[in-house]
Order: C-alpha cells, then sequence, then structure tokens
C-alpha cells in the first residue's frame, strides 16, 4: 500500500548562518505523523534525500517506511511513506542507495505474521516501485531477522548482512550473522550463515571493486552465561561467491570489544573500524556491559597500528558509535555516535549526539556533543552522517521525549548541518584568544541571535574545570523562565524558545558556586 504526501505543515527549526559559506541548522519535525525519525541520508549535489520510519495517526499505529527530499537547508520538498494496515515496514539501521537508473535502494524488515528482511526499491520520486522480501533461514518455527547493513554489488545485484535467531544448542539462545546475495531485482542467488553456538551479529558492509565482501560484526558469549563475558570485534572477508577469505578476531587477551559498527577501507588495505572498549559491571543476577567509544586501524596484516579511546566521566550503557567516514580533504576520519548522562543533582537522565574527528595517523582532533534541552530527560540520537559539497556534515536521527503531555509528539526527526569542524554555532572551535590567559575561561557562544524556534548555544570549558554545570534563563524583568543541568566541555545545547513572547533574555553558566558566563539573546 503506497501513499504520497506533499508536505504543506511542518515543525520546522530556522537557524540560518555560514562559516566559509557554510550552512548550519537544527531542526525537528513531526511530518504530521504520531511518530517520526529518519536512518539514512543521501547526498546530491542538489538535494538532500532520507528514509525512516514513520507511525501512523490512527490504530493500530503501524510502522512505515519513510521516504523525503529537502533541499540544502533541510526544508522538506517531499515526503512519501510505504505503510499497509496488515503489516510494518521499516528502515532503521541499514544504508540507502542511489542507483544507475535514477532511483534509490534500500533494506529494511517488516512484520505481518512472520518477520522479514526487505528490499525496497524506489523511483527517482520516491514513489514505490516494488519490495522483495525473505525470512529467516531457520524459519518457521524460529522467524526473527533484521538486516543490520546492506550494500548494492557490482554485477547490479546486493548483499545483505542479517542478525538471525539462530538453532538453540544445548537449551541456549543463539544469534547469527546471516550473508544473503541477491540479483538486481531481490531474487536470492546464494547465502552464507557466519557463527556457532555464540552470540554473534553483524552491523557494516563493505563490498570491494571485484565484488569481494567484508562482514563487520561481534562475537561474545553473552547468550551462554552471565557474567565473565567475552566480545570479540569480528571481521570476515568474503569473496563475490560467499567463500570466505579470512577472518579477524580482536584477541580475548585485549579486554572486551565491541563489534565494527563501521569501517574505512583504504587504498592499501587497511581498515578503519568504528568500535568500543568495553567494561563489565557486576550485578546481583546479570552483569551488564558498558562501552566506550573507541577507533582503531588494522593494516593489511591485520594488525593493530594505532587506536584511540574517548573515555568519559562516567560509563552509563549508552555511549555508541554509529558511524565513520573519511573525510574527502584527507584531513581525517569524522565518527559520529551518541551518549548518556546522568544528573544526579536533579535526577535525569540525556541521551546526546555525539562527534569528533581523528587524524589519518590516530590524534583526536576535536570532539563535539548536542544537547537538546526540552526536559529532564531528553533522548536526541544520531543514527547516519554524511559529508555534504559545502565540506561540512549533514546528521540525522531522533528527538525523543520519553514523558510528553497530552497532545505533544514525543518522537520526531531529526536534522544537524554542521561546518566542517562539527560546529553548529558558527566558531565553536575557536578560542577567544589564544593567550593561556583565556584558556582558563568559560565562553558561550549562541546562534542564531535572534531567534525564533531554537536558541542554539556553545559552551567552551576550561580542560580542568568540574564535570558538572547549570544553565539559568532570566527574562528581561529578572524572573527565572527555565533551569538545567550541562556538562562542562565542548558541548552545544539546543533550546526550544518558540513559544516565548519576543523580547531580550539572559543566559547564564553557573557552577562552581558562581556565575562563570553570561550572555543577552533576543527572541524574535
Amino acid at each position: 500500500m503506497r501513499t504520497s504526501y506533499l508536505l504543506c505543515v511542518v515543525w520546522l527549526c530556522l537557524g540560518y548562518g555560514s562559516l566559509n559559506s557554510q550552512t548550519t541548522f537544527n531542526r525537528r519535525f513531526s511530518l504530521n505523523f504520531r511518530a517520526s525519525l529518519l536512518s539514512n541520508i543521501l547526498v546530491t549535489d542538489s538535494c538532500y534525500y532520507f528514509t525512516g520510519v514513520i507511525a501512523d495517526t490512527l490504530p493500530p499505529y503501524r510502522a512505515g517506511a519513510l521516504f523525503m527530499k529537502t533541499d540544502f537547508n533541510g526544508l522538506p520538498l517531499d515526503v512519501k511513506t510505504l505503510r499497509s494496515p496488515l503489516r510494518t515496514y521499516e528502515t532503521w539501521y541499514p544504508d540507502f542507495y542511489s542507483l544507475p537508473d535514477g532511483g534509490f535502494a534500500v533494506s529494511g524488515y517488516s512484520y505481518d505474521t512472520l518477520s522479514n528482511a526487505m528490499l525496497i526499491r524506489y523511483d527517482a520520486f520516491g514513489d514505490t516501485l516494488f519490495t522483495r522480501s525473505f525470512t529467516n533461514l531457520y524459519a518457521p518455527p524460529l522467524d526473527f531477522i533484521w538486516p543490520r547493513a546492506f550494500k548494492p554489488c557490482p554485477d547490479g545485484g546486493y548483499v545483505f548482512a542479517c542478525h538471525i535467531q539462530g538453532l538453540p544448542w544445548n537449551g541456549y539462545a543463539n544469534a547469527d550473522i546471516w550473508i544473503v546475495k541477491t540479483d538486481s531485482i531481490g531474487i536470492m542467488q546464494w547465502q552464507k550463515k557466519l557463527g556457532n553456538y555464540w552470540s554473534e551479529r553483524p552491523f557494516s558492509l563493505i563490498i570491494e571493486d571485484d565484488g569481494g565482501i567484508l562482514v563487520g560484526g561481534e562475537r561474545s558469549n553473552i547468550n551462554l552465561t552471565v557474567n565473565n563475558y567475552t566480545f570479540q570485534t569480528s571481521i570476515t572477508k568474503l569473496d563475490a561467491l560467499g567463500n570466505i577469505q579470512w577472518g579477524y578476531l580482536s584477541p580475548v587477551s585485549e579486554g572486551l570489544r565491541y563489534g565494527a559498527a563501521d569501517m574505512v577501507l583504504l587504498e592499501d588495505g587497511s581498515l578503519v573500524v568504528a568500535s568500543g572498549i568495553g567494561y563489565e559491571q557486576q550485578r546481583s543476577s546479570v552483569n551488564a556491559i558498558y562501552f566506550e567509544k573507541y577507533i582503531f586501524k588494522l593494516n593489511p596484516q591485520r594488525e593493530i597500528e594505532w587506536e584511540i579511546s574517548f573515555p568519559e566521566p562516567e560509563l552509563t550503557g549508552s555511549s555508541e558509535l554509529t558511524n565513520i567516514l573519511a573525510v574527502s580533504d584527507g584531513s581525517g576520519y569524522v565518527v559520529a555516535g551518541k551518549h548518556g548522562t546522568v544528573y544526579t543533582t536533579q535526577n535525569s537522565f540525556s541521551l546526546r549526539g555525539w562527534l569528533g574527528k581523528v587524524s589519518p595517523s590516530g590524534d583526536s582532533l576535536w570532539t563535539r556533543q548536542y544537547v537538546g534541552i526540552d526536559q529532564l530527560n531528553n533522548r536526541h540520537t544520531l543514527y547516519d552522517i554524511k559529508e555534504t559539497p559545502d565540506g561540512g556534515f549533514i546528521l540525522c536521527g531522533e528527538s525523543r521525549n520519553p514523558n510528553p503531555v497530552t497532545g505533544e509528539i514525543a518522537q520526531q526527526a531529526w536534522l544537524l548541518k554542521l561546518d566542517a569542524y562539527g560546529c553548529l554555532v558558527p566558531g565553536c572551535h575557536l578560542s577567544t584568544a589564544a593567550e593561556e590567559v583565556q584558556r582558563e575561561q568559560f565562553e558561550l557562544r549562541l546562534y542564531p541571535n535572534p531567534a525564533s524556534e531554537y536558541l542554539n548555544f556553545y559552551l567552551r570549558a576550561p580542560a580542568a574545570a568540574g564535570r558538572e554545570v547549570s544553565f539559568r534563563i532570566f527574562d528581561a524583568s529578572g524572573a527565572l523562565l527555565q533551569e538545567f543541568a550541562g556538562v562542562a566541555s565542548d558541548a552545544t545545547y539546543i533550546v526550544p524558545v518558540w513559544d516565548w513572547p519576543a523580547g531580550t533574555y539572559l543566559l547564564q553558566c553557573v557552577g562552581q558556586g558562581r556565575v562563570l558566563a553570561v550572555e543577552k539573546f533576543v527572541k524574535r
């Protein structure tokens, strides 16, 4: 069932600006659905395309696949959905590609009476040409299947890397990696199962020019035990016919390692891998694993050439890298993900977008955080990132309020356009001065100012500053309108102001028992 929507009314976050002619903006919109998110981006020389997921506004609130086209300011030009009252269509993680015929291909999954992996083919206008589905290798009765990665092949076909429910082993649950190769219309040509009685999950795919396949995944014993876990990064090389050429497993001696969430293949055969370093947390019954962000480079002999981690003051179980890309100017790699923070003073939790850049030799160049402030428990997640023609980055995901008031849209699509330095607030990478004395100061940068829909502001804090700070916003009469917690690091905060009266306001950064920085802004 196919429905087309030409967007008429949309909740927009207006924000225009430039740094070296690079536009930045932050936008959220519901697209007139009960819930919406954006999971994949495709960048062209004239517009952006996105896929994602929506939930219908009418019972039974079935999930549908979303196709959206925007201009370079993130303003929707066309929105279309694939929906049915009898089954769901969801395109969460898999990649999204343009094809030589001008159309598009994306993978997803659906559910009617069984779970299905799915190929969706759109024409050049986002109308659905056809869908093709296949079920779990062991269905029925084992039907769980989740295509976690998807790529087109040089021969016009496609490869799916699926996470499936595998056959149980001695009463233990099991998960396997199932690689499926199809032709151009989604007919299966061959399949290959990777895994044994441990839990194995795929996360990423690379297709080489000769049709060779690199599968990035994870191997763990989490299905076999409740403590003393083993987590390993796995990478498997297959040829174009599915024959295994080699495999890599991170050594157990190196400790707990997350899967290969995403990978970049270099010309010499090296791989730069976005992953995680794990720490086992003791619990009364079942232990938990918390990860911190980690990137490493494997040389052609599959030896670690360099590695870098991004530790946080506390582990929350929400730290994750989702994407890595090689910047086109050769200056390094940009990685995207998320991180959570528990604010003990306010008994609240914040999930925020995270971005970092490392040099070709693995040195950290900068990190950024993007914190949405709607209420005490904000959830803002990034799912995809692409480089834009102006040298900046476009990111997409979702903004979620787990405690919405009556009539509020709890889950909205989120777009974030940043400059080449990861700045939403232009100039966030610049110090006020190069002198050491200036580096001891807290700094607030506001954008846009005046603001109409959202106030975006950036906090730069001294390296030795304490972790927690807070912010206060006052109106012209001195009345306190809003107060919320923050982190004393390179963070950008996004505050909705669309329903505030026009006028002048005061933003304070407070910590260590004093006002650390203050700036005025105008609401139009």
